[in-house]
């Protein structure tokens, strides 16, 4: 599946950075394991200011140090997860979208070693795990959930895995990365 992911991202090309924003990058880790592709999320320490307890990708703001948004992503999956530089290998670059808050967001998905030993710093994580793709495309457990957005109020799918919610800008991400393997969902995002 990495194969098939590398063959399509290659030949996307990404929005790039929102300008005139703030920029931020995620990383969406991924490994094969037993014939399986799994996809790294986490879940955010319950004492964050903003974002606390939601399942995110690793990531966060630019800093004037990062020479680029991907090295953004590696640098804050180092910080939240420990993953190890030398254990990531970047293979391409989703569509930046903007977050509620304003800032420019840019994926980057990323080949980890299937080995990679990942622990959080709980400042900023409370879980680390691991989803198989096939989650996705044996018919997920997909709720509603009522948010606000600039003083409306919407309904907005959520992913249900174990005891973990996706949605919002963290599922947006995961569907632009699954319709890189031909999954795709019925959902207005």
């Amino acid at each position: 599946m990495l194969s098939t992911i590398r063959s399509k991202i290659k030949d996307k090309k990404a929005s790039g950075p929102i300008k005139n924003s703030p920029q931020a990058a995620v990383l969406i880790p991924c490994f094969e394991k037993d014939n399986e592709l799994y996809i790294v999320m986490t879940e955010r320490s319950l004492d964050l200011p903003s974002h606390a307890g939601e399942v995110a990708f690793p990531g966060g703001k630019k800093e004037d140090s990062d020479s680029s948004l991907s090295d953004t992503a590696i640098r804050e999956s180092l910080e939240e997860i420990n993953l190890n530089p030398s254990d990531v290998k970047i293979i391409g670059e989703l569509n930046s979208i903007e977050s509620r808050f304003g800032l420019s967001v840019t994926p980057f998905v990323a080949e980890i070693k299937a080995d990679s030993v990942l622990k959080a710093d709980p400042n900023e994580v409370n879980a680390i795990f691991y989803i198989p793709i096939s989650f996705f495309r044996d018919s997920p457990d997909i709720s509603n959930k009522v948010t606000n957005y600039k003083g409306e109020s919407f309904t907005t799918p959520v992913f249900n895995f174990e005891s973990y919610k996706i949605w919002g800008l963290t599922l947006a991400f995961t569907l632009s990365f699954l319709e890189l393997l031909d999954i795709q969902f019925d959902y207005d995002l």
